[in-house]
């Protein structure tokens, strides 16, 4: 009988170290300009008679690359004590003009650290910001849904950003898929998100080619190679004011029917884009970052010039650096504008689309900076 209890003691012992779950904050800023952003963290250690050893690790994104000037940095929580980190990212992490996510481990036992935050702007005065909950393990899921989503609307409207952050070791491909009225609203918007970062999608709605699409009643359907946390940022274009909507693990997707018939939407081409065949239904969106680091095109997916997609894929090119630069179809050299079958022209911001609906590989490049920034689309049967 004695042994049974010391077996016993031992197996729930062990059961109460295994239950413990780490838990991670998946937005933290701290960036100056001209929509400066700041995030205040509190830490408490729930328990009353045992102190806590906690590790946090910022893991950035924004700007792509982004490595913290320190990564790690340990404290420990007395019993019932609260900690404040303000401007978490610079006083702790020393990584100004960043954002990111962190991971908070801990020695303690399940639910013994308690993580929250405030993500706010400075600007316009008064204040505005939203609450943010540091998460735990259980909440990462290769499927989750986001609701509440809105985008348009009546006066200035409403604007949606969507971002995940993956805690674990490999890399990640996520998918985002817009879903108003039973149907899918424009394209998939699929990234690569690295092992302990994250990646966001500001104006998910533009992303997905359908920027004028008004809705108050919108979801968005996650879909991950393995789990991750996502989220939403619903903002008042009015008023700046933001709420912070969590995912909620959610059923595999699949492609739907508006309940009166009508196909799922697919994207308008801006003007300047050349005319192709509508996207299908359940056919992705490559995001290509122009000036990324300099004179570059940079996958999300790739991390490098060439993106490899399928027919009926579109290729948007995003403008992340005010400099000029164009996304121009052709061999370079010879670096001829107006030889190939799409040509954004020269711009310092905005997007650019291209459906492709043929296979084959299209070199592609900066008429600025010809031979020096190039890329190459390869579009699979």
């Amino acid at each position: 009988m004695r042994k049974f209890r010391i077996l016993f003691l031992v197996v729930f012992c062990a059961a109460g170290i295994l239950g413990a779950e780490d838990l991670t904050l998946p937005a933290a800023a701290s960036i100056v300009g001209g929509a400066p952003f700041f995030s205040d963290v509190r830490a408490f250690n729930t328990s009353y008679t045992d102190s806590l050893d906690v590790t946090m690790t910022y893991g950035c994104f924004i700007p792509t690359p982004c490595s913290p000037t320190t990564s790690s940095v340990d404290f420990t929580l007395a019993p019932r004590q609260s900690m404040a980190f303000n401007d978490i990212v610079v006083s702790q992490f020393n990584t100004p003009n960043s954002a990111g996510g962190i991971e908070f481990t801990h020695s303690g036992s399940s639910d013994q650290l308690v993580v929250t935050s405030r993500l706010f702007s400075t600007a316009p005065v008064p204040t505005v910001g939203m609450f943010i909950p540091g998460l735990p393990n259980s909440e990462q899921h290769a499927t989750t849904v986001l609701t509440s989503i809105r985008n348009g609307g009546p006066n200035q409207g409403f604007r949606t950003n969507v971002g995940v952050y993956n805690r674990e070791d490999s890399g990640v491909d996520v998918t985002f898929r817009i879903i108003d009225g039973g149907g899918q609203v424009g394209n998939a918007v699929t990234v690569n998100v690295a092992g302990h970062s994250g990646a966001q999608v500001n104006r998910i709605f533009e992303a997905a080619g359908q920027g004028g699409h008004a809705t108050e009643n919108a979801v968005i359907v996650v879909s991950a190679t393995h789990e991750v946390f996502s989220y939403a940022a619903v903002i008042d274009n009015a008023t700046t004011d933001p709420i912070f909507v969590v995912g909620a693990e959610d059923q595999p997707f699949q492609a739907t029917t508006p309940s009166g018939g009508t196909p799922t939407q697919t994207p308008t081409q801006p003007a300047n884009t050349p005319t192709r065949t509508p996207t299908p239904p359940g056919s992705s969106t490559r995001i290509v970052n122009v000036g990324q680091g300099g004179d570059n095109f940079v996958d999300q997916v790739s991390g490098n010039s060439t993106s490899e997609i399928h027919i009926g894929d579109t290729i948007r090119w995003v403008w992340v650096a005010a400099m000029d630069h164009s996304s121009t179809q052709g061999p370079c050299p010879p670096c001829t504008a107006g030889a190939g079958t799409w040509d954004s022209g020269v711009r310092s911001l905005g997007t650019f689309n291209v459906t492709f609906t043929t296979a084959g590989t299209f070199p592609y490049f900066c008429i600025p900076h010809g031979a020096a920034m190039t890329g190459t689309v390869i579009v699979n049967p």
